[in-house]
């Protein structure tokens, strides 16, 4: 019997694994249809980025805290967007691009490996939740098959916030075996914080926010087992820190030696008439951040479940039913947000990036639903309903795909063809510059002058620079420093070692031809990059044991019963 029943689950995790593989393809297939994809000025920024990181490791090195290659037009080479922007999660990215020579294929398959951690995140989280598959499925289908995620996908391309998209449920995972004292539960945490610290700081400043609600909720209303709740999360902590630690020095190393120029703060409620719009004209163009929409089917749950909690008695999914649309309906501009502007929330920028707690509960919502009121619920009608969302949103991507060109949309076609070109020729965000740089050094941009300074090589090590001179004149080389680094420059031959002061590199050319080399000397930083990186590597070896320890305790007690 029980071989029977070992040789079922085995066919059932191949068939699940099957349409795991076949989701994550659909998703990320039309994104790429007639061999281009549609890249917006995020989606430069951030292959950039990668790129900087894939050189490095191309040439057998570790990264540098700062990109000397691959830099946006109207930025500057040194710029530490390695330092002020994560990067480990992104070897999703990197990865692929060492192993494809064509481009295009090796963003392909960034994108649908992605995916299938998207698909992987909350199915194990609706998993734990619930035994019956179809709820799951539901659920899984909601979060991933929503026209939110796609416009983060492939429409802003905001690939950070994508990777923390997929990491995201596994924080309500890991609060949630903690709260029911799954004594591995802060392994679970652990790893999804140190993920989101490695892959976007707004995102993982969220997750600290929900943990910090967690510890409020433990002490005001279930106190039971109170200090071992408290103890997981402070081993959570931990694990966090050790995964994190490469990119918390770096950061915390840079703002505390430098004045930066902090992105944008605004506060951009969602717009009750821009998003009926989008939604009923299923468009998921980026541009407007106040008309983001999850798509009409998504939107219609959200105001179902939220109206069928007002005439059920269950708590299972009232609670999420309740918060989805209570959630939802405060992020549009009826709330006179105009009022705290200048306050905490200013960070976010965009209140449709909090969409994402909408669509958590909505999934879980619904798969509750779904599980507690099967009798109810017609199978087919169930389907129909997976089958209508992903429909739209993928006819939304498809039309996207397509048409999102042209004046004010900032986006264009990149192939194989052109994909270097447009990575390093594109003009994409002035982030992270040491403040008013551009203001005192207006005459250094990396446009003026080419005919003094040329670059003739560069490298994620170290960049060449020819300059030619009339005459002999100090002159300021549009290469960005920062304090609590440090420089060799190389001029005409001879070096010249300096610390970093916020400002151009200032050189002496004499006349006739010069040649400039400038390299940023190691940080101890690469250190902790190793530490960071051996952290992970044991903790997920740790879990995968856990794991298998676990299935054999199972099977031993299936065989003695």
């Amino acid at each position: 019997m029980f071989q029977l029943i070992k040789i079922k689950q085995k066919y059932n995790y191949i068939f699940e694994f099957l349409i795991l593989i076949c989701m994550s393809f659909i998703s990320t297939y039309f994104a790429f249809s007639g061999h281009f994809f549609n890249i917006s000025q995020d989606g430069v920024y951030h292959l950039g980025r990668f790129l900087n990181v894939a050189d490095s490791f191309r040439n057998l090195n570790f990264p540098e805290v700062v990109n000397l290659t691959h830099v946006s037009t109207n930025s500057y080479p040194g710029v530490a967007i390695n330092s002020f922007y994560p990067w480990l999660t992104g070897i999703i990215f990197i990865i692929p691009n060492l192993l494809f020579s064509n481009p295009i294929w090796a963003l392909f398959l960034s994108f649908f490996i992605l995916n299938i951690f998207t698909i992987i995140s909350i199915n194990s989280l609706l998993s734990y939740l619930t035994s019956n598959r179809l709820a799951v499925f539901t659920g899984i289908v909601i979060y991933q098959f929503n026209n939110y995620h796609f416009i983060d996908l492939y429409s802003r391309v905001a690939i950070g916030e994508s990777i923390a998209y997929a990491f995201f449920p596994i924080v309500f995972l890991g609060i949630i075996k903690i709260n029911r004292s799954d004594k591995f539960g802060f392994l679970l945490l652990g790893l999804s914080m140190g993920l989101l610290v490695n892959t976007h700081i707004l995102t993982f400043l969220y997750a600290v926010f929900i943990v910090i609600l967690f510890i409020i909720y433990l002490f005001l209303f279930d106190r039971k087992y109170l200090l071992d709740k408290l103890i997981q999360i402070i081993k959570s902590s931990i694990v966090a820190i050790f995964l994190g630690m490469y990119t918390i020095y770096n950061l915390v190393h840079m703002i505390t030696n430098n004045h930066i120029e902090e992105p944008f703060k605004a506060i951009i409620a969602l717009s009750p008439s821009g998003v009926f719009m989008s939604t009923i004209n299923n468009e998921i163009g980026e541009q407007g951040a106040q008309n983001w929409s999850m798509g009409l089917p998504v939107t219609l749950l959200v105001i179902f479940l939220g109206t069928y909690c007002l005439v059920t008695k269950s708590n299972y999914w009232k609670v999420y039913g309740s918060f989805s649309i209570l959630f939802y309906f405060s992020l549009f501009t009826w709330i006179p947000y105009d009022l705290i502007k200048d306050s905490l929330l200013a960070n976010v920028q965009f209140l449709g990036r909090l969409l994402i707690f909408v669509l958590i509960s909505l999934s879980i919502g619904v798969s509750y639903l779904i599980t507690f009121r099967k009798k109810n619920i017609k199978v087919s009608l169930i389907f129909g309903l997976n089958v209508v969302i992903i429909i739209f949103s993928l006819s939304a991507l498809y039309n996207y795909h397509y048409n999102y060109f042209g004046p004010g949309t900032f986006h264009s076609k990149i192939n194989s063809e052109n994909y270097y070109g447009m990575i390093n020729n594109t003009g994409t965000f002035a982030d992270y510059l040491p403040k008013n740089i551009e203001k005192d050094n207006s005459n250094t941009k990396q446009n003026d002058n080419k005919k003094i300074l040329k670059i003739v090589n560069s490298s994620p090590k170290e960049i060449t620079y020819s300059a030619y001179s009339a005459k002999n004149v100090d002159y300021q080389i549009p290469f960005i420093t920062y304090r609590g680094l440090n420089y060799v420059i190389s001029s005409n031959g001879q070096k010249v070692y300096m610390s970093g002061n916020g400002k151009f590199i200032k050189v002496r050319l004499h006349r006739g031809q010069n040649k400039i080399i400038i390299k940023v000397r190691h940080n101890n930083s690469v250190y902790l990059l190793v530490v960071s990186m051996i952290s992970f590597i044991i903790l997920v070896i740790y879990m995968v044991f856990i794991k298998f320890k676990l299935m054999h305790a199972q099977s031993l007690i299936h065989r003695l019963t």
